[in-house]
């Protein structure tokens, strides 16, 4: 089981987290299905790790996996 302790709630805090406002963050997550962001009911939940992950690779272009 994951552990939610870990986890980025709301997306101002996951906007702070990745460096980008909440408007850029909702848009990559429109572009980009599966980025490591997820609304469960009304908050934005992100786990840390595999964000850093996306955007390494979003960085190097290599962004085929997050399609």
């Amino acid at each position: 089981m994951v552990n939610k302790a870990n986890f980025l709630k709301g997306m101002k805090e996951i906007a702070a987290f990745v460096g980008f406002s909440p408007a850029t963050v909702i848009k990559h997550k429109k572009v980009y299905p599966a980025m490591p962001i997820r609304q469960e009911g009304s908050i934005w939940i992100g786990d840390p790790e595999k964000l850093e992950g996306f955007y390494k690779d979003l960085a190097a272009g290599e962004t085929e996996k997050w399609l």
